[in-house]
């Protein structure tokens, strides 16, 4: 379905009984709904399923210009309102852990439980910003297709990509398919990231943390520093994954959140 979400037009899609508690997917910078395509199943015989393309990424409208964390958590808000959701759940992987974390200091009585996966928090110091304000150019200049390969040797590992050369591609093509100014505008958003412990400690959401064990930015000590400035926060390691521990450990990293969701043992 189409919605017009805090004037921009979002690609959603919805899976699962309607009568079943709403949980909401934020994917990573540079892919789409899609990206939870091996989760979806499980997923949606627990929940009424909402994935959705974050404005500029897949399906959805891409507004050019500097996009915010805080917009972007509003258009999960705004999203949810349309849909009739007062409470949901939230798992956000990469960027969309950024945003969760913003939904949880600023929207937290709209959450049931909060999913961070693969993701940062803090500030993007000098060089880190340095690094997106050249990515972003590079991006601008010569498109996506300049950013695939570095991006998938951070995300998943090389020994998977030969294993498994077909899901490989499938990655491949949705960072591709990126529109220049969603990957410019969300580039933007993590460039000025702002979190503090403190602002953390307020998250009232039972939170998961979830990290790649090998994962080469969002590390598991990064994970454990979002885990502990929450209050109650529990970590999880997924072995041996990187960035999209989602797609390379798809089983574990399901069981994992669904057990969390669930509040049980055996997800």
């Amino acid at each position: 379905m189409r919605a017009q979400i805090n004037g921009t037009e979002l690609h959603v899609t919805l899976a699962g009984n309607e009568n079943r508690p709403a949980l909401i997917l934020n994917h990573s910078l540079a892919t789409s709904h899609e990206m939870w395509g091996l989760q979806l199943p499980l997923l949606a015989r627990h929940f009424r399923v909402v994935a959705f393309d974050m404005r500029g990424h897949g399906a959805s409208a891409a507004p050019a210009g500097a996009y915010s964390l805080d917009q972007l958590a509003d258009d999960v808000v705004a999203l949810a309102d349309k849909l009739g959701l007062a409470r949901f759940h939230f798992l956000g992987l990469s960027i969309g852990g950024m945003i969760g974390q913003s939904l949880g200091i600023r929207h937290g009585d709209r959450l049931s439980k909060l999913v961070l996966s693969s993701t940062l928090t803090g500030s993007v110091g000098p060089e880190g910003q340095k690094a997106w304000d050249e990515r972003i150019a590079m991006v601008k200049a010569q498109g996506l297709a300049s950013q695939v390969d570095g991006t998938m040797a951070r995300w998943l590992s090389a020994g998977f990509q030969k294993s498994a050369p077909r899901t490989a591609q499938w990655i491949r093509d949705l960072i591709a398919a990126t529109p220049v100014d969603g990957y410019a505008g969300c580039g933007a958003a993590i460039k000025a990231m702002h979190f503090t412990p403190e602002a953390l400690h307020g998250i009232k959401a039972p939170t998961l943390v979830v990290a790649g064990e090998s994962d080469p930015g969002a590390t598991p000590a990064e994970a454990k520093k979002i885990a502990t400035a929450i209050p109650g926060a529990e970590q999880a390691t997924i072995a041996g994954g990187l960035h999209l521990c989602n797609v390379e450990f798809p089983h574990h990293f399901t069981e994992r959140v669904l057990a969390f969701l669930l509040g049980r043992a055996d997800g």
